[in-house]
């Protein structure tokens, strides 16, 4: 016959052991969770972890596409008139996949009454005739749209013919996305070049500085840049900083990425008190998910570190279609495809109050089985963690 302390004793381990086993599941059902993988990812090991924004995102459709175009850089933002407006880079069809850096590239404005589109044509912001030294300046490409101080400002890249078509950042600026816009500074435009100094770590970049992005951190303002040096491959991102909007700026003394492989294509933001990068992962070194994309965390925006990385979204592959689908893709004769990854290049999220809720890119593979490039749009989740 038990005691009655007998009984308590039972009745306290029998709570413990079902309270430990619960305790141990949910354990298990997350450690589960963190291990969880994209499609095209299956099988291999992946040097950083996942995000929840990769894991869950869902693909609306295109955004940009025209036949008569290659549409490649998206760089989307909420206008003060609640309507979506995307500034994209643009180059004639028949100019084949290369015609981004010839005379007939532009940026373009597109808007839509909706995120998810569709995004109509509105007019061209840029092209190599409006440029003050058409000798030094061509092909404007990478935009990226921001809204501070109660001005837009468009950043951009430009060839120089002069040069072995080295690229340099350039700035604009307008109170209104219609226009007008004006080049900042006395140097038409052009914000941030590669170092004449030769122990800068951009001298003699591989193709000067390119693929900007931009922040305001407390009272100054970065522009992101990435460069090359001694050749592309070698990469890492660095900033430029100024105490005015309009500049001059001046570039930090070294890269603030810790990269291990090829990078490009960066969006800068701050969200929930921590600024982050979004960039391409093109061979897949940093994230070890060849062309997935990457997403840096940073406490101060002013380093960032591969250890503080998440991946942030998978190929275009891992959101559209069936293995039979993707099969039957990669055998439509005419289809545009840089890359049968379907890898996702020059990311941007559009922010609405205060956090990132969809995702655009350009893609290395038409899933319309069109003939060339067009953008895409994600359904993104952030309030779930990153």
């Amino acid at each position: 016959m038990t005691t009655k302390n007998e009984q308590t004793l039972k009745i306290t381990a029998t709570f413990l052991m079902v309270f430990l086993s619960a305790f141990y599941l949910r354990a298990q059902t997350k450690d589960t969770a963190t291990l969880k993988q994209l499609p095209t990812a299956k099988g291999k090991p992946t040097k950083v972890p996942y995000s929840h924004m990769a894991l869950s995102a869902k693909l609306i459709g295109v955004a940009i596409g025209d036949p008569a175009w290659y549409n490649w850089c998206v760089s989307p933002i909420e206008g003060k008139d609640g309507k979506i407006h995307i500034f994209g880079s643009r180059w004639p069809a028949a100019e084949g996949m290369e015609g981004w850096t010839g005379l007939n590239a532009e940026i373009a404005h597109f808007v839509s009454d909706k995120p998810e589109g569709p995004f109509k044509y509105v007019g061209t912001i840029m092209k190599s005739s409006m440029f003050p030294d058409q000798r030094t300046m061509w092909g404007p490409h990478n935009p990226r749209l921001e809204y501070v101080d109660g001005k837009y400002i468009l950043l951009y890249i430009c060839q120089n013919p002069s040069k072995e078509t080295k690229q340099r950042i350039g700035m604009m600026v307008a109170d209104n996305l219609n226009g007008p816009w004006k080049f900042v500074g006395n140097n038409g435009g052009i914000v941030v070049q590669e170092s004449n100094d030769s122990h800068h770590w951009t001298y003699r970049g591989d193709i000067g500085t390119d693929n900007p992005a931009f922040m305001k951190i407390d009272k100054k303002y970065y522009i992101y840049f990435k460069s090359g040096t001694p050749g592309q491959m070698e990469s890492k991102y660095g900033y430029a900083v100024s105490n005015k909007l309009e500049g001059p700026y001046t570039m930090c003394d070294k890269p603030i990425t810790d990269n291990v492989s090829y990078l490009e294509d960066a969006q800068a933001f701050k969200a929930n008190g921590k600024y982050y990068l979004l960039t391409t992962d093109n061979l897949g070194g940093n994230t070890g998910i060849y062309g997935d994309i990457s997403l840096w965390e940073s406490k101060t925006g002013l380093n960032f570190k591969l250890a503080d990385s998440k991946i942030a979204m998978g190929t275009l592959l891992d959101y559209w279609g069936t293995p039979e689908d993707h099969k039957k893709l990669l055998s439509t004769p005419g289809h545009f495809e840089r890359d049968p990854t379907g890898k996702l290049e020059r990311p941007a999220v559009l922010i609405l109050k205060g956090k990132p809720a969809y995702f655009y890119s350009s893609a290395d593979l038409n899933v319309s089985g069109g003939k060339v490039s067009e953008s895409y749009v994600f359904k993104i989740d952030w309030d779930k963690g990153k």
